[in-house]
């Protein structure tokens, strides 16, 4: 009979999956590309022998930070993206054709 109980508990009380499940369908598209970055940043990593530690303080951001990047779940900024390409020597976002356009002209 407890079980019952603590299971009516848990099926009455208020949750959020409706309104989760709503945000990670409006943010699907921007994940797809933060996940497609995570991959790139943490390939970089390992060939570069560091660690997400290491990455942080290069940055100037928290490891946490860092760890929420790597995982794809991070909405990162042109500012970010640009560090991270620097630390590390990479292009996250553009090609190297891309790099070379001229907007003077």
């Amino acid at each position: 009979m407890a079980n019952i109980n603590k299971l009516n508990e848990i099926a009455s009380s208020n949750s959020n999956w409706i309104e989760e499940a709503k945000k990670r369908r409006e943010n699907r598209e921007w994940q797809k590309h933060s996940q497609k970055i995570a991959i790139k940043i943490l390939r970089a990593i390992r060939e570069k022998n560091i660690n997400q530690k290491q990455l942080a303080e290069i940055i100037g951001v928290s490891p946490q930070q860092i760890n929420k990047i790597v995982k794809g779940k991070e909405n990162l900024t042109l500012q970010s993206i640009a560090k991270i390409e620097k630390a590390l020597n990479i292009e996250l976002i553009f090609s190297k054709e891309e790099n070379n356009i001229s907007y003077l002209d």
